[in-house]
């Protein structure tokens, strides 16, 4: 009776045991699972210092500084032509002639009245003093001579403004005639311009008035020149705010040696107003911006360090930053959005010597 009672009861601690080793098994797991830390894959990038500015980005068009209508002051039909749209023109040089027959003739009637109102006041000099005619007769004879003289020269400047001449040193960028044409006193005939100092027009805020001066550089980039950054500088400054639109007026002047950019040419302007030349920059992707409290994740033994910054310049990819940070800490520039505290990090460019820093 004894041994019946002791094998039941051994049997009921034995099922007792394994029912417990199943209840207990999941927990032990699902703890196990918890305890299984998971690296975040990241790329990462070094702090560096450099010279960072800030600018006021706005466009443009490109303008010639030195252009010029050509217009013919006469009247006639065109003989000839020497150039032609796209030509480049000095200074002086002859572009067009009109017929100058006409005026020709006019100067040579002019000459010949001149001619004989000379002669006539000197036969009339020599007897005023010899006090054969009254010096009230001579004077008038005088001033008919200046008269003469005055339409000499205007019909000797019809005969040469026939001759149509560059006004300035520039390339024919449009022509608006042909030869046999007939052109009208003060008609269009050429537009040249001058490509070698260009200029840009820009209208700025009120409020930018005390962060603008003469001499200030700027930058401009074009589609047509992609990957090219051409400089520029503030030529002047309007003395008046239009009232309107509440912006005032400011030119300014580049480069155009090379002749790579052209009059009407659209332009990204960034102009400099102050610049920090040993700054800490981080790229701008790198920082996290949420209720206006910015922060960055700094790599420290393969743990992301949550660091708040306060931003200063922005220039182009890059952010000026101020907080407990170092040249040459590595900062999470990719995957930073998955990111916690201390979390555990894979960086996927940890075996790449040339890691890019900030720039």
């Amino acid at each position: 009776m004894l041994t019946f009672k002791n094998n039941f009861l051994i049997t009921a601690i034995i099922l007792s045991s394994s029912l417990l080793v199943a209840c207990g098994g999941p927990d032990e797991k699902d703890q196990a699972k918890e305890k299984e830390v998971f690296a975040i894959p990241v790329t990462v990038n070094e702090i560096s210092r450099q010279a960072i500015s800030s600018n006021f980005h706005t466009t443009t068009t490109l303008e010639a500084r030195n252009e010029a209508d050509i217009i013919s002051r006469v009247t006639g039909i065109i003989e000839q032509l020497t150039v032609e749209e796209g030509d480049f023109v000095k200074k002086g040089q002859l572009l067009a002639k009109i017929d100058p027959r006409r005026y020709q003739l006019a100067l040579n009637k002019a000459n010949a009245e001149l001619a004989g109102i000379k002669q006539e006041l000197q036969r009339f000099n020599s007897m005023v003093q010899k006090k054969l005619v009254s010096e009230q007769s001579a004077a008038k004879l005088k001033f008919q001579y200046q008269a003469a003289i005055a339409a000499r020269d205007l019909a000797a400047l019809d005969l040469q403004d026939s001759q149509i001449i560059a006004p300035i040193t520039g390339y024919i960028s449009q022509r608006f005639v042909k030869p046999g044409h007939f052109t009208q006193g003060y008609q269009k005939l050429f537009h040249v311009v001058d490509q070698t100092n260009l200029q840009a027009i820009v209208y700025l805020p009120e409020h930018q008035l005390s962060n603008i001066k003469i001499a200030q550089q700027a930058q401009l980039k074009f589609s047509a020149r992609q990957h090219k950054v051409y400089p520029a500088q503030v030529r002047s400054i309007s003395p008046v705010i239009d009232s309107r639109t509440g912006t005032f007026k400011v030119i300014l002047s580049l480069d155009n040696q090379q002749l790579e950019l052209k009059p009407g040419m659209f332009a990204q302007l960034a102009l400099t107003f102050e610049t920090h030349h040993d700054a800490l920059t981080v790229p701008s992707d790198a920082i996290i911006t949420l209720d206006n409290n910015s922060k960055i994740f700094v790599i420290k033994e393969n743990k992301a360090v949550e660091i708040s910054i306060t931003k200063g310049f922005i220039q182009e990819s890059n952010t000026e930053i101020f907080g407990q940070l170092a040249v040459g800490d590595k900062i999470v520039v990719s995957g930073q959005h998955n990111l916690k505290a201390d979390a555990l990090v894979d960086i996927l460019n940890q075996d790449d010597t040339s890691l890019v820093k900030a720039h």
